[in-house]
């Protein structure tokens, strides 16, 4: 078996893929949110999913965020996995980095009391590479890209359908509920002075709000056709920059993606 009319392959697409990795970890250890940057012991919010249940019965977070040396040992490892991949191209590097990516992501949920959703594209773009078979590797890499076009095209389908989008000063709203705080603590700065313009014209926001679903729902036409990933590319940066100035959240650890939109331009493989 053969790849045909490939443009980004298994090797430049773990570069990719676990070198954005590598730089949310990095992100995430300059934030110093990583478990041994954690205050002890940090308070571990009771959980009612059965997959947070069972880790909590487990021991497993409260014996990482409970111990200094092991919470250390455990962050070294999630910054290490990705890098001893890159040098080596081992799979079992691959195993460990989605494996401790995952337990990291649950304990922060925990610790926080919210279920923060943007390691999940670095965990998901990790998983293709734990099998070296180049039609498997294939298949799971758009379940990968299958699984970023259905997070955007189905938020848009959500705000349409539950009629979010057609209710007038809806985004400002929003803002006024999420960002009071920020306007309180930081009344001259610039970000203010735009949050409060949007809240002055509800009929801005209400745009923006558009501009954003259409930019959501416009990741439908992936699933028809690889054609236009290229324009989808441009699109995930744009809400990302968008996401931020509007609304102030930073989503670009959710970029980690991002390969998945890369000219891949025939991701299965014909068998003779």
């Amino acid at each position: 078996m053969k790849w045909r009319n490939i443009d980004f392959d298994y090797s430049s697409a773990g570069n990719a893929a676990f070198g954005v990795v590598l730089v949310v970890v990095l992100y995430r250890f300059l934030s110093n949110t990583l478990l041994s940057q954690m205050s002890y012991p940090p308070l571990l919010n009771e959980e009612s999913e059965w997959v947070y249940v069972w880790l909590l019965r487990s021991g497993l977070p409260h014996g990482l965020t409970g111990n200094f040396t092991a919470a250390f040992a455990f962050d070294v490892l999630l910054i290490a996995s990705p890098v001893m991949y890159l040098l080596t191209r081992s799979r079992i590097f691959a195993v460990i980095t989605t494996l401790s990516l995952t337990l990291y992501f649950m304990i922060f949920n925990m610790v926080i009391g919210h279920h923060y959703h943007g390691l999940v594209g670095a965990i998901v773009v990790t998983l293709p590479f734990w099998t070296k078979q180049e039609n498997k590797f294939a298949l799971m890499w758009q379940g990968a890209r299958y699984y970023l076009l259905y997070i955007f095209a189905s938020a848009a389908l959500w705000k349409i359908f539950r009629g979010s989008v057609f209710h007038q000063g809806q985004l400002a709203a929003i803002l006024e509920a999420q960002q009071i705080y920020y306007l309180v603590e930081n009344a001259e700065s610039i970000r203010s002075a735009w949050i409060a313009y949007l809240l002055k014209h509800p009929r801005v926001s209400d745009a923006l709000l558009w501009v954003n679903v259409l930019l959501q729902l416009g990741f439908a036409v992936g699933f028809i056709t690889r054609r236009y990933d290229n324009v989808l590319l441009l699109l995930f940066a744009m809400f990302v920059v968008l996401n931020y100035v509007v609304m102030g959240i930073l989503s670009a650890e959710l970029l980690a993606l991002a390969p998945v939109l890369f000219p891949l331009r025939s991701a299965l493989l014909n068998e003779k």
